[in-house]
């Protein structure tokens, strides 16, 4: 595509209402909603929409409202009454400077290349617009004749490459083509120009001298008998060579780039197919200072952001997000109290200029209410609590509460998808007319407003279980395709298909039989394999009851009412009946487990079959927890190389088995299990 096409359309879709003119009262002593005005439309940079829906210049708008001496003016556009406005369109504001940078290259562009020599429809066409017919018509057929000299010419190049390095003593004219030769202004903006193409034929017919070694010597021969008229167009080829065979070059230098950042991560990949499981570099940091304590500080829950970057930590009513720097320390991000409070540190909170964000849909601003669990997303921080609340924090405005619900029964668990479109959080509720109580499931949905970009929370959607016993943990996949849940009393485990988010689905069920006893906890977690839905792996802290895969089988049902029975794949027996956590590497080739000691465990298995042969590893030893909801948290890597856990001290442990070999004194051994 013509760049000049480009530059055309962008200016099309920026050519708005930009400044006023004047404006006409119709009649004297007319109010400001009884006027017409007379804009002026160009080429806008501070686009912002109006509640009518029209898009116009903000310093216009400012203008008008200078003039009529009010907030809400008449819009200049569609004349709707009472018009406020909503905000920027940082779309077409990025469109605006995206014209900017076309037009500079093709100004630099233009400098560049003589007057005589350029070939763009505008030129074109103000020649032919200023001669004669005649003189069009020759012009025509030169432009034509051109082109099939220059394809011809570039065949010739390409199929005489080896006689030429054997004549370079020869007394035709040559161009050196350099890698080390200085690019171009539009090459230094990785920028190839597209319109002296138009006139030379399609761009694929450049494409032959993609072969063409970049420090070779390519001689272009001409004819002494040439008229001056030959001469500027021989000229003009080389210019249009010497551009293509940079470009190549600068092309080759970027392919270089990345085949390097390839073999980084090949070595990467050599690396941990060399020490997984059993070698790892063991990092661990500190959050919270021991000196002048007499005890460590304890956080009553904690999670790790999807991607790696973040991590939460949360008291009964404090919270704290920090980033996670990799081979540094995690540096505080932002803070918070209950009351709503936020910043970047303690000494610095301040309540959002939106109050009522702090209130719930329906009711009272909440207060006094403590923290009980968090969830993090790689966009939102969820806290719930009692009084029936949670609260939403967003990650992008310094830790801002943007939502806050209260519910009409105690929430007993919560989760957010990675991508931050559902939350899913669990109530036990009551039947009004039997008193009998009920497990429920409430989603709320999250929506990008198109216009301000900012989040809406959509209304709450309810679903019944048909069981009576409380739900006890919820997990929503990665690709917030599938919710997996288990029952606190009859140790039941559930798989509810959110495929059609509107119409959710029990599409598995499965009952476990395991101790009821006090201490027993029941099923403590459950997760499916990312990519694969049809294998889950679930946890348990109870007597006699080790954690198992199973396979669900919820791809192979036929029908709308048909539920999926699973079947045990594994049993891992020698991990104990204490296990609290477990985390499914993105491979889907290994799994973390952590007991209720701190023990950290990894298990490799490429198949996840029961006769498959299986290393189990004990990887680190962290805080121990009493109770699931004090446990560590656990997080794998995108790529699988790391093992990231969140203890209940705020200590911070990075297992990295794609650091280098076993022999690097860095990396140490694991205990091997079996």
């Amino acid at each position: 595509m013509d760049i000049g096409k480009i530059i055309n359309d962008i200016e099309q879709n920026l050519f708005l209402p930009k400044s006023l003119i004047a404006i006409h009262p119709h009649f004297p002593n007319a109010s400001p909603q009884d006027c017409s005005y007379e804009i002026k439309f160009d080429i806008i940079d501070d686009c912002s929409i109006a509640s009518c829906g029209c898009c116009f210049s903000n310093s216009l708008f400012r203008t008008i409202s200078h003039e009529v001496n009010s907030k809400e003016i008449k819009c200049p556009s569609c004349d709707t009454q009472n018009v406020h406005l909503i905000g920027p369109v940082k779309p077409l504001r990025n469109l605006y400077h995206q014209l900017i940078y076309f037009k500079s290259q093709l100004s630099n562009y233009s400098s560049s290349s003589p007057p005589e020599t350029i070939t763009s429809r505008d030129s074109i066409e103000h020649t032919g617009r200023s001669s004669s017919s005649l003189h069009s018509s020759s012009d025509d057929e030169t432009l034509e004749r051109n082109k099939t000299t220059l394809i011809g010419l570039f065949h010739s190049i390409a199929s005489s490459i080896d006689s030429e390095e054997d004549n370079n003593n020869s007394n035709t004219p040559t161009l050196i083509c350099n890698k080390t030769a200085e690019p171009r202004p539009y090459e230094k903006a990785n920028y190839q120009p597209v319109n002296e193409t138009e006139s030379l034929g399609r761009i694929d017919d450049l494409k032959m001298l993609d072969n063409i070694s970049n420090t070779r010597t390519l001689s272009i021969s001409q004819d002494n008998k040439s008229s001056s008229n030959s001469v500027s167009i021989a000229t003009h080829d080389q210019r249009t060579i010497t551009g293509t065979v940079t470009s190549t070059a600068q092309n080759k230098t970027s392919n270089d780039n990345s085949i390097s950042t390839i073999t980084m991560d090949e070595k990467k990949e050599y690396y941990f197919a060399k020490c997984f499981p059993s070698y790892r570099k063991k990092l661990q940091y500190n959050t919270h200072s021991k000196f002048l304590r007499t005890k460590s500080k304890v956080f009553i829950n904690n999670s790790i952001s999807p991607d790696c970057s973040k991590f939460a930590l949360i008291t009964e009513h404090k919270w704290e997000v920090y980033s996670i720097n990799g081979n540094s320390a995690p540096t505080l991000l932002f803070c918070g109290k209950s009351n709503g409070e936020f910043g970047p540190s303690f000494d610095t909170l301040t309540l959002p200029a939106d109050k009522s964000v702090l209130y719930p849909t329906k009711g009272k601003r909440i207060t006094n209410w403590e923290h009980l669990y968090c969830r993090l997303s790689n966009d939102f921080l969820v806290i719930s609590g009692s009084k029936n609340v949670f609260r939403v924090y967003s990650l992008h405005k310094e830790g801002e509460p943007i939502y806050t619900y209260k519910s009409s029964f105690a929430i007993r668990c919560i989760d957010i998808d990675p991508n931050s479109k559902l939350i899913a959080c669990s109530i036990l509720g009551k039947d009004r007319n039997t008193g009998s109580e009920q497990a429920l499931i409430v989603f709320h949905r999250i929506e990008e407003n198109k216009v301000t970009l900012e989040p809406n929370f959509l209304s709450p959607m309810t679903i019944i279980l048909p069981y009576r016993d409380p739900i006890n943990t919820l997990q929503i996949s990665n690709d917030a395709q599938y919710l997996s849940c288990s029952t606190a009393l009859e140790s039941r485990f559930l798989i509810i298909s959110l495929k059609k988010i509107n119409e959710p689905r029990l599409i598995m069920k499965s009952l476990r039989s395991i101790d009821t006893s006090q201490e027993s906890e029941g099923i403590t977690d459950t997760k499916l394999f990312p990519g694969n839905p049809n294998i889950m792996c679930v946890t348990s802290s109870a007597f006699n009851s080790p954690p198992i895969v199973i396979n669900t089988k919820i791809e192979n049902i036929d029908g709308i009412r048909s539920v999926a029975q699973p079947s045990m794949l594994i049993k891992l027996d020698k991990l104990g009946s204490k296990i609290h956590k477990c985390e499914i590497s993105p491979r889907s080739d290994s799994i973390a487990f952590l007991d209720r000691n701190g023990s950290v465990y990894i298990m490799s298995a490429p198949t996840m079959m029961d006769r498959e042969k299986k290393r189990l590893v004990l990887v680190d030893m962290v805080s121990n927890a009493y109770r699931v909801h004090e446990a560590a948290s656990l997080r794998f890597s995108t790529d699988g190389h790391k093992l990231f856990i969140l203890d209940r001290k705020g200590i911070l442990y990075i297992e990295d088995f794609a650091y280098d070999t076993p022999e690097n004194r860095e990396v140490t051994k694991c205990k091997l299990i079996s």
